[in-house]
């Protein structure tokens, strides 16, 4: 299937949609200042499919184990460093456009609440990998990264909010990817008490 797209393997895609799609945008509008607002949005929306498959792979896994859900928790690692990869770049994005762009500043409530989920970002992705699970301990590891997720997933859901035809689709992908890890979590406590 998606052998050749294993582990590591997986950023490689990513890369090269970012290089790509950065670089046109920069053809087209004529420079970087002026590409910006052709790359925000775009990264944004990449950055969240991306997470919202990270954030479901252990539910899907759990609800529907076949061969796709199982290469999905297979590169679950990688899958979350390629949101991490496209995330930073959103970030990159951001702070340009409101270091040098007129009329593009944020105010508290949005910069708070975003360096907060940035730094759950950074510590999950510097934890992304064995070493750091065995220095954490495995308990720490996933309290941080489940903690760190959840987070991130409320971000995203807040910035959904009011939902208008733009970006309906990203409410209703925050609600599925919540209701898949409800429905997960219920399997799990049943199976349990089957036991």
């Amino acid at each position: 299937m998606l052998r050749g797209l294993e582990g590591k393997r997986l950023l490689v895609p990513v890369a090269v949609i970012l290089l790509v799609g950065t670089t046109s945008a920069m053809y087209i509008a004529g420079g970087y200042l002026d590409a910006l607002p052709l790359l925000m949005k775009p990264t944004a929306q990449l950055a969240f499919i991306l997470f919202a498959i990270a954030f479901a792979a252990s539910s899907l896994m759990r609800l529907v184990p076949n061969q796709y859900t199982r290469f999905l928790m297979r590169n679950r690692r990688y899958i979350g460093l390629s949101f991490a990869m496209v995330h930073f770049t959103h970030l990159v994005l951001v702070l340009s456009s409101i270091t040098w762009v007129a009329g593009q500043e944020r105010g508290l409530g949005t910069l708070v609440p975003g360096a907060i989920a940035y730094a759950f970002l950074a510590l999950m992705t510097v934890t992304s990998n064995n070493a750091a699970v065995r220095l954490l301990g495995p308990k720490r590891w996933k309290w941080l990264h489940k903690i760190g997720s959840y987070y991130l997933w409320l971000v995203f859901l807040v910035t959904t909010l009011p939902p208008d035809s733009h970006n309906a689709w990203s409410l209703l992908l925050c609600l599925a990817v919540l209701g898949l890890r409800i429905a997960a979590y219920r399997r799990g406590r049943t199976g349990r008490s089957t036991q």
